[in-house]
């Protein structure tokens, strides 16, 4: 069974330099069918749906780079590309905004509420807590809605990485070869 996670994340490594892995995942997003666009650095880079495609529910993969140190006797040094497919940024916020509202009305309701019963009142607003809690588990259930809408595209986007990682991995292969060449006599 899948792992459900709201903000799925995946790690593969790559044997090739980050600044060309980097110009691969560049060209081939914006030659992809349909094309995709983002921001390409070597330190980060998103990959995301276009504006005139974008819902929103459209996600975004968010990669960052990490340098590994070759081990003794092992393969050459690689790198670790960290993969989060998540909302765009506004998304994420107003959804994180939504949950800490129904948390601090939550608290609200509780503390309003034991301070009625501490008062010999009827704790109606004790009622508060369970409906915080049912509107945050919808809340959070919604994300999973979301990226049930998205599948495809994320799909779409996971499919440039794959492309770019089997061409990055054969570039390695490559320069690991001409790099066994050079010290055989």
């Amino acid at each position: 069974m899948a792992d459900l996670q709201m903000r799925p994340r995946f790690a593969v490594d790559v044997t090739c330099d980050v600044e060309t892995f980097v110009t691969m995942l560049e060209e081939h997003a914006a030659e992809a069918d349909p094309p995709l666009e983002g921001h390409f650095d070597p330190g980060h880079c998103v990959v995301r749906i276009p504006e005139t495609r974008r819902a929103l529910w459209s996600p975004e993969l968010d990669l960052t780079f990490e340098r590994l140190e070759p081990e003794a006797d092992g393969p050459p040094a690689s790198h670790r590309v960290r993969c989060l497919f998540a909302p765009r940024p506004a998304v994420w916020t107003g959804f994180a905004f939504v949950l800490a509202v129904l948390g601090a009305a939550g608290v609200a309701s509780a503390l309003y509420g034991l301070a009625q019963l501490t008062l010999g009142e009827p704790p109606l607003a004790l009622l508060g807590v369970p409906a915080a809690l049912a509107l945050a588990a919808l809340t959070y259930a919604s994300s999973f809605i979301g990226q049930g809408l998205a599948l495809s595209q994320m799909y779409e986007l996971r499919r440039v990485l794959d492309v770019c990682i089997e061409r990055g991995e054969e570039l390695g292969r490559r320069a690991a070869q001409e790099q066994t060449r050079g010290y055989q006599i």
